[in-house]
């Protein structure tokens, strides 16, 4: 009945941990300095001779992390040269499951901009006006990935207006094992009663102990 006992819980145990979601990268860009022009961000570097503008209140920006954004935040237009931003994770991900989050809103300041995401089985183009607080706040989109790669967010301004989606509260996390069907649990629960009532016969005396 013990090892019976220690089995059961180190199952529950398990199937506990399996539910919860480890945090891998957390970039809110509010520690960071801002500057125009960047091509380091925190948790993110710009690619292919891009850069983006780390904006907030310090540099008399602040009025672009609206929303949902709150701080620092990320204009994904830069400033100067190819102001394009492509901004791509340091960290690269192993091939897995993960759930991705982020706050990505309208500039601001009129127009639209496009903003494509990019990241293993995830790869979403958000056309955003200028005051579109909502259309791309992303929580918990279960992304897969075949093989090892980075999160990409890529800017597709064509009007040459240095004046891009924002983004901002970017998260990445392992993704739990799903979480069972009721049924499933059902047929879980009926058979650990059916192995502990059975074990307890077992040490039960025949004849009522006679």
């Amino acid at each position: 009945m013990r090892n019976f006992s220690l089995t059961l819980a180190a199952v529950l145990l398990a199937f506990s941990g399996s539910l919860h979601a480890t945090t891998l990268l957390s970039e809110n860009f509010d520690e960071l300095t801002t500057a125009l022009g960047v091509v380091n961000a925190g948790a993110f570097s710009t690619v292919n001779g891009t850069n983006v503008d780390i904006v907030g209140a310090s540099n008399g920006w602040g009025a672009l992390c609206a929303g949902a954004e709150s701080g620092n935040c990320i204009d994904m237009d830069g400033t100067g040269g190819n102001p394009l931003g492509q901004l791509q994770s340091n960290m690269l991900f192993g091939a897995g499951s993960y759930l991705l989050s982020f706050d990505l809103v309208g500039n601001q300041r009129g127009g639209s901009a496009t903003t494509t995401v990019n990241f293993g089985s995830y790869n979403q183009t958000f056309t955003l006006g200028a005051t579109d607080d909502l259309t791309g706040i992303i929580l918990g989109q279960r992304v897969t990935l075949i093989t090892p790669g980075y999160l990409k967010f890529i800017s597709g301004d064509s009007s040459g207006s240095q004046q891009g989606n924002v983004l901002d509260n970017v998260t990445v996390a392992s993704a739990p094992a799903a979480t069972p069907e009721p049924e499933s649990l059902m047929l879980l629960g009926t058979a650990l009663c059916v192995g502990m009532t059975a074990l307890a016969l077992r040490g039960r005396p025949l004849d009522g102990g006679r």
